[in-house]
C-alpha cells in the first residue's frame, strides 16, 4: 500500500521530526536549527502555531499558505539544518550508515521520514496542541511545560 499525503486546503499539519537513530543533536544545535527555520519561512509562507524541540525529535503544527508546499517546508529544514551542522558532526553521521544504506539522500542526520497528522478540527487541534505541550514532561526533560525553553509554551522566569 502506497502512503498518500492529504493537502488539505487552509488546514494544519501536525508534524514530527526525528533524527536518525535518535542521536540528540537538535539542543546542541539550537541554533543552527533556528536559522533553518528562519531560511525555510524566508522560501515558504507559513505559520507555526506551536513548536517543542527536544534532543531527538520536534513537533510542530504549522499552517501553511499553500497546503502542497507542507513537504517542501519540511525538506528545506531538515536540508538547511544538515548544511549549517559542523562538518565532524555530519562526517560521525555517516559512519553510523552501512556503506550500502548511505546514499546522497541519506544524510545520518535525519529519519527519512517523518510523520503527518492533518488537523481535521478544533478538538483535534487543541488535542494535538496539548500533546506537544506535555511532550517535555512525558519525556521527563522537566516537571512544568513552562520551563522548557525548547517550546511555545516557555514562559521567561
Amino acid at each position: 500500500m502506497k502512503y498518500r499525503r492529504i493537502f488539505a486546503h487552509r488546514h494544519s499539519y501536525f508534524i514530527t521530526m526525528v533524527t536518525y537513530n535518535r542521536k540528540a543533536l537538535l539542543i546542541d544545535n539550537i541554533e543552527i536549527l533556528r536559522n533553518a527555520f528562519v531560511w525555510s519561512k524566508k522560501k515558504y509562507e507559513y505559520h507555526i502555531d506551536a513548536i517543542v524541540i527536544l534532543p531527538d525529535h520536534l513537533h510542530m503544527i504549522i499552517t501553511p499558505k499553500n497546503s502542497l508546499e507542507y513537504p517542501k517546508i519540511i525538506s528545506h529544514i531538515k536540508r538547511s539544518f544538515l548544511y549549517g551542522l559542523d562538518k565532524t558532526i555530519k562526517e560521525e553521521a555517516k559512519m553510523t550508515l552501512s556503506a550500502s544504506k548511505y546514499t546522497r539522500q541519506h544524510s545520518g542526520i535525519w529519519q527519512d521520514r517523518y510523520y503527518e497528522h492533518t488537523i481535521r478540527d478544533e478538538k483535534d487541534w487543541v488535542e494535538t496542541m496539548k500533546y506537544i505541550q506535555f511532550n517535555p514532561i512525558k519525556h521527563n526533560l522537566v516537571q512544568d511545560t513552562k520551563d522548557w525553553k525548547y517550546s511555545s509554551f516557555y514562559k521567561k522566569p
